[in-house]
């Protein structure tokens, strides 16, 4: 839901640039093409500046301001989205001006100059984005998590519990986080099993919201109340967006 909110100017920027294609579209196109290419291309320019430079999070560590995170995160992403989607959306109605411009000889040159300048970001952008895609791919490939200990413990509550102990290797060239990095799931039987607390172990305290650095390793510790204490749990480690798996197995606990 609140992911969705990162589309909301992104949405009303196209149906702006739609409503000037129906209202203009008797206008002088030669004319129009050119001031909705500059627009384009300011819009470009201005995304292409927030990919290079983004606006990263400078705030306060620590898990009372993760939600400031988010949501500093959400307008990040609102800008290159909002940025993304009004050039795309004004180099498109340029373009049907130009290519009504074109078609007169007089205007033919402003026709040309405007496809041009409505989509020289666009070869920009398409380079980032598999750069980005590359990039995105090789990072996410730099990070290492394995299980090193499985083990049944008592909860708080006397209840049987599981304790994992996970160890995550940062080969990035950036700090890195295990909350914000890795989504952990963990299940019993085909059912998701959820977190308990354990007595001791102060020194793995919030370790998973510690930065770790490049090429540093850090160990993390898990406990989630068990359902069957002589059944496997399946421990699920991935990427957020699902699109890399570093850990998806079975282990009994000991």
């Amino acid at each position: 839901m609140l992911g969705m909110l990162a589309f909301g100017p992104s949405v009303f920027v196209v149906i702006i640039a739609a409503v000037l294609l129906i209202v203009l579209r008797k206008k002088d196109q030669a004319r129009l093409a050119v001031v909705f290419s500059v627009i384009a291309f300011v819009f470009g320019t201005l995304h292409i500046f927030c990919e290079f430079f983004p606006f990263e999070y400078t705030g306060p560590d620590g898990i009372d301001y993760i939600g400031q995170a988010i949501v500093w995160g959400l307008m990040v992403q609102s800008i290159l989205y909002g940025t993304l989607a009004a050039y795309i959306s004004f180099a498109v109605v340029a373009t049907f001006s130009a290519v009504k411009a074109l078609k007169e000889s007089e205007t033919r040159k402003k026709g040309i100059i405007s496809m041009i300048l409505s989509w020289i970001c666009g070869i920009v952008i398409v380079c980032i984005i598999i750069t980005n895609i590359v990039a995105d791919k090789n990072y996410k490939k730099s990070i290492r998590i394995e299980v090193k200990e499985v083990s049944q413990v008592t909860d708080t509550e006397s209840d049987p519990a599981v304790l994992i102990m996970f160890e995550i290797y940062n080969g990035t060239k950036r700090d890195i986080m295990y909350q914000t990095s890795v989504y952990t799931e963990v299940s019993q039987n085909g059912k998701e099993i959820y977190h308990t607390t354990v007595d001791g172990w102060k020194e793995y305290e919030d370790a998973d919201i510690k930065y770790v650095k490049p090429g540093s390793s850090a160990v993390i510790r898990k406990t989630y109340k068990l359902k069957d204490t002589s059944a496997p749990v399946k421990i699920l480690c991935r990427t957020y967006g699902g699109d890399y798996t570093y850990i998806d197995g079975e282990y009994k606990p000991k």
